[in-house]
Formats: C-alpha cells, structure tokens, sequence
C-alpha cells in the first residue's frame, strides 16, 4: 500500500479493509476482487482518513517492492498504518529489519541469511515431512469432519519457527496468542504494548539460556 495526495472524489473511495462475504472466512472481499479484475491501482480509505493506494495485482507488487524509491519505514511522513495500535507502537519502539529501508535492513539481513540458506532448509525437510505426516495422521484419525486450520495450517508453521528458533514447542500457543494481538487492527493500543511487552521478555529469557548453553539454531544469531 502506497500512500500520496489523493486525486480521487472521496465519495468513490472504497474503505479498508474490505467486508468478506458470508461463507468462508477466509476469502478475499468481493470488492477487492473487482478492483483486481477491474481496477489493480485504486484509492482506498484507511481507519484514520488518510487514502493510500491499492496494488493488487502481483507483477505490479514486484516492480514496485524492487523500487528504491518507495519507503517500508513507518517513521516516514504519510506511511499508511493499519491500525491505531500499530501506528503507537511503531512511534515508541525502535523498527525491526522488517521496517528498515536500505542499507540498514541489508545490513541486519545479512546477519540471519545462514539459517536460511537452500542446503540448510533442504536438510530440514524430512523433519518437516515427518510433522506434516503425524498431524494429518492424527487430524485423519480424529472427527469428521476437521478443522484443517487447526489441525494442520496453525500448528505445523508453529512447530518448524519453534525448530528454527530453538524454543520449546510447548511455548507455542503463548507465541500464537501474543503474536495475533500484534496483527489485530481492533486492538487497543494498550493490548498491543502488554502483548508485545510479554514476547520482549519471553525472548529474552530464551536468548539469556541460549547464551549460557548455545545452540545450532536462529535466537542467538537474529538478536
């Protein structure tokens, strides 16, 4: 999403995000799916008024991702924040790599690429299979019909960032619960500041253990 002056009659700005249709909660919103046959740059309303542009379409996203001239650090006048949560949270808290323009975000890049690199996530891969097998095996077993969700699309990322991380699988729903208060743009900033509170000290006594026994995982490298 980009945000610039708006040039469009505020009555045809659509807001966002989007109402979904009855039926599968996970679809995308009827009216984001004509503006991506009809129309894949278009003006939308944000919760604070401001209109930033919509890009929908994905050879449009990749050109524009590759384009030095567009800015991912929300510190930046005119940045288009979901949520009022996120926007104080941003303000108060230094940005992660994740919000970084460079050199800065390839700088800190480099720092956590070899956990990632193809030999290594290759070598992981017939323990990820193993868990995809067990939990199809376990969610085949079990009623009929099943939570795809919960029984496979939730727990299996879980369980390969935990391998990745080196942290206790057990700690999982803790990491679920605090993380999704981060994305909810209904969230209360206060909600948002006691969540991302109780990772900061969650992860910090995981890397504290991992200093004083240090392992071959991400946590001690990506802090």
């Amino acid at each position: 999403m980009i945000n610039t002056h708006p040039d469009t009659p505020d009555e045809t700005i659509p807001e966002f995000p989007m109402p979904r249709a009855a039926g599968c909660p996970f679809a995308p919103p009827p009216e984001l799916l004509r503006l991506h046959a009809t129309r894949p740059l278009s003006r939308v309303r944000l919760w604070d008024g401001s209109t930033p542009w919509l890009v929908t379409r994905y050879d449009d996203q990749r050109a524009l991702y590759s384009d030095q001239r567009l800015s991912v650090d929300p510190t930046r006048p005119g940045f288009p924040h979901m949520s009022a949560a996120f926007q104080e949270a941003l303000s108060k808290n230094p940005p992660s790599f994740l919000h970084m323009d460079d050199p800065g975000h390839a700088r800190i890049r480099r720092m956590v690429t070899g956990p990632f690199i193809v030999k290594r996530i290759e070598a992981m891969r017939p323990a990820v299979q193993r868990m995809t097998d067990d939990f199809i095996d376990t969610m085949l077993a079990g009623p009929n019909p099943a939570d795809l969700v919960a029984a496979l699309a939730l727990p299996l990322p879980s369980l390969v960032i935990c391998e990745l991380l080196g942290v206790p699988y057990e700690d999982h729903a803790f990491f679920q619960s605090k993380s999704a208060v981060g994305v909810r743009r209904d969230a209360s900033p206060e909600e948002t500041r006691a969540a991302g509170g109780a990772l900061l000290a969650y992860l910090d006594e995981q890397l504290q253990a991992k200093l004083a026994d240090p392992a071959d995982d991400l946590l001690p490298v990506s802090w």
